[in-house]
Order: C-alpha cells, then structure tokens, then sequence
C-alpha cells in the first residue's frame, strides 16, 4: 500500500486540496519520495503558500 501525506502552510489565502493522493491543488505541490524503514516508498506532497510567504524564508 502506497502511503501519501500532504505538508499545507497554515492560515494561507485557500484551502489546499488534500483529500486525493494526486498533485491537483492549485498551488502545483512538490512530490518528494518518502522512504519508509520497511524500505517501501510512500510521497509527501509539499504545498505552496499563496500569500508569498516563501519567498520572505530565503
């Protein structure tokens, strides 16, 4: 079984779409392989601030 967790900044302008296991929110998340210790692969999807708060954090 394939494991997906979402990474949403809090308090952003929307609401991050985290109900599906695919990349279509509107911010465009980051998918990053995840190893577990079992050695299986899961996805992290890392979403994006749009308020441009990222760009503050450099």
């Amino acid at each position: 079984m394939t494991h997906t967790l979402h990474v949403t900044p809090l308090g952003d302008l929307v609401d991050h779409d985290t109900s599906t296991t695919d990349a279509d929110c509107v911010c465009g998340p980051e998918v990053r392989p995840a190893a577990h210790d079992d050695g299986s692969i899961g996805w992290l999807l890392v979403h994006y601030s749009l308020d441009g708060r990222e760009q503050a954090e450099g």
